[in-house]
């Protein structure tokens, strides 16, 4: 009996390499006693050991676990730029500045709306100017109030949005953008 149970031990412990991921150096011993040096191998968390000064293609899992946290940092700053935006007050005029629109920022609403909403959230025409204005002028004014509103905040989301892509370009591994 014991016989039996020592030869298992010693079967099992000979065996176990067979089922172990492979190691750098690690040589193992085939049924036909012939000694084999691997070449492949894995460090913990699956990623392969990176040479001496380089820099691996593959990122392992605690290099995606950065990632994935400066990713969270990424969204924190968007959200923290959207409600920033979203207090600012954004004027358009029109007429001289006789009729003035605030228009209102609307964060995305991802992943079914991605692009940014623009409202009109308040008007203001100049009293004398509406006295003497035509109804189409006065039309055509406001339209103009709101175009130029849109354009303002369309420009201020653009400058506040800079900082955020430049912090995106570092963490994919990018430099500077591109200058436009």
């Amino acid at each position: 009996m014991k016989l039996i149970t020592l030869t298992t031990i010693l079967l099992a412990a000979s065996d176990a390499a067979a089922f172990s991921t492979s190691r750098r150096g690690h040589t193992s011993r085939s049924s036909t006693s012939s000694s084999t040096t691997t070449t492949t191998s894995l460090d913990l968390f699956g990623s392969k050991p990176k040479p001496e000064g380089s820099q691996s293609q593959q990122p392992g899992m605690m290099d995606q676990l950065a990632m994935f946290k400066k990713a969270q940092e990424l969204s924190q700053k968007k959200a923290a730029i959207d409600k920033e935006l979203a207090d600012e007050k954004i004027v358009g005029t029109a007429a001289n500045g006789n009729v003035k629109v605030t228009i209102k920022y609307i964060p995305p609403q991802l992943p079914m709306n991605p692009t940014p909403g623009y409202e009109a959230a308040e008007v203001d025409i100049d009293e004398s100017y509406l006295a003497s204005v035509s109804a189409e002028d006065l039309s055509a004014s406001l339209v103009d109030a709101i175009r130029n509103g849109e354009a303002n905040a369309a420009e201020l989301v653009g400058k506040k949005y800079k900082s955020l892509e430049e912090d995106m370009m570092k963490i994919m591994g990018g430099g500077a953008p591109a200058s436009q």
